[in-house]
């Protein structure tokens, strides 16, 4: 049987994925394929003669979108464009459209328009860039503030970061900041833990080495280095290095080049370092167990990661940070916490750091069986009695119910800013003070 090639034609573009819409010169729609259908949820019907306007966004038309432009101009140049666009039940999509003249003469203007539905993929963008900015990195400490500042001046810039801190205290986080904040954020960042690999691998893993170098050789192989060409290679654990990697390591900040195991032929690679260590790394350069020409070369911008002790004015937004993460992951959700096992918190130590604090809020939220987390749901060594904890009960409830707006700020005014000796002025709890702060909307 013979078909007309009119009927091909709309027989392939039904084939394909992609919604395809024709319109005309007056914006009113003319053709519109199966994908279409399927993507706008409007049937053929109900959009053949109506506007353009039916399947997009009107606030996009306002001022005149690239489709409406297409046409006025009569430009035979593709357009290309991201736009949002309603589907017949309401639901606001994201777009990415592709517009060109089909035909234009006498008979009038047609326009062939191509739309892919992006939603998830732009929304998946959008958590890619949340986790990999400063929003993934809770804190209102100035402590904190000092280092998201330090963060975004030293990110643009290529200058070795060496960065110190307890474990747990979250270097990875800042090294992924400094990545993701820089020119190099669209090329690769590689992490390599020094502790991870025994010594005889670590060598082959950094730089790569050649057939035959060793038993197991058996091809040629790039190291991290080479990988991270364009980008970002972050050292972690770099106060573990045996003194042979070292050297190797101080050629590459040195020169930026690189030397496969068994090769004789140097590479050059255009990366950033950026290395982190929870040792006292001053102290391994005496005891000779770091070299200290190293150590100049890698602490051109240190950076100090505080211990979570030091900055537990952050705790409540560390605490509400971890409780939204599980309420996302299951069916069960948590409120939020009581007041007496928040305080609980604020009195540990803390020695694991923002990793051990996440743990015990795990712990809770999975023990928890009612929407608050209480102070019986938290590990066993947090219900300890405490010796930080205030006394007399009754005198702190009496004290919080006469708290003023301006009484609290003036005593952060006076504190700096800190908390802990702000609340120990006002004579309560931290907590009872970061509640104050959120009832009086003062910024912390």
């Amino acid at each position: 049987m013979n078909s007309r090639p009119a009927d091909n034609i709309e027989s392939i573009i039904n084939l394909l994925k992609e919604a395809v819409f024709v319109y005309d010169e007056n914006l009113d729609i003319r053709y519109f394929n199966d994908a279409a259908e399927r993507i706008t949820g409007y049937r053929r019907d109900e959009v053949l003669g109506r506007k353009c306007i039916t399947i997009l966004d009107q606030s996009v038309c306002l001022n005149n979108c690239e489709l409406c432009l297409t046409v006025k101009n009569g430009n035979n140049r593709e357009v290309n464009f991201t736009s949002s666009f309603l589907r017949k039940d309401g639901a606001k999509r994201m777009g990415e459209f592709q517009a060109g003249i089909l035909q234009q003469d006498k008979a009038g203007t047609r326009v062939v328009v191509a739309l892919n539905d992006v939603t998830e993929i732009s929304q998946l963008r959008e958590e890619l860039k949340e986790v990999h900015s400063f929003g993934n990195m809770i804190g209102k400490s100035h402590v904190m503030k000092e280092l998201f500042e330090t963060i975004q001046n030293v990110a643009f810039y290529d200058s070795t970061v060496f960065i110190q801190g307890e474990s747990g205290t979250g270097k990875e986080l800042v090294a992924r900041a400094l990545h993701y904040e820089s020119p190099r954020a669209g090329k690769n960042l590689i992490k390599v833990n020094c502790t991870a690999f025994a010594d005889t691998l670590l060598e082959s893993e950094l730089f790569g080495h050649a057939k035959g170098a060793f038993t197991g050789a058996l091809r040629d192989r790039i190291g991290r280095f080479e990988e991270a060409h364009g980008g970002t290679i972050f050292l972690d654990e770099i106060g573990d290095l045996t003194p042979t990697i070292q050297v190797k390591l101080l050629r590459v900040l040195q020169e930026k080049e690189v030397e496969r195991v068994g090769e004789n032929v140097t590479r050059p690679v255009d990366i950033r370092i950026i290395a982190a260590t929870n040792k006292d790394i001053l102290q391994e350069v005496k005891a000779g167990r770091f070299r200290e020409d190293l150590y100049y070369r890698l602490n051109v911008i240190p950076l100090h990661l505080p211990p979570l002790r030091e900055r537990n004015e952050d705790i409540p937004y560390l605490v509400e940070h971890f409780i939204k993460r599980w309420n996302a992951q299951h069916v069960k959700a948590i409120d939020g916490i009581a007041d007496d096992a928040l305080g609980s918190l604020l009195d540990h130590s803390w020695p694991g750091n923002i990793r051990e604090l996440e743990n015990v809020v795990e712990h809770a939220c999975v023990k928890c069986s009612g929407p608050r987390i209480q102070r019986a749901d938290l590990p066993a060594f947090l219900q300890l009695p405490s010796a930080k904890a205030p006394a007399g009960r009754s005198t702190s409830v009496r004290r919080r119910k006469w708290l003023t707006r301006e009484m609290v700020t003036e005593a952060l005014q006076r504190a700096g800013g800190n908390q802990s000796h702000a609340a120990r002025e006002l004579g309560v709890h931290r907590i009872t003070l970061w509640r104050k702060m959120k009832e009086f909307n003062i910024p912390a």
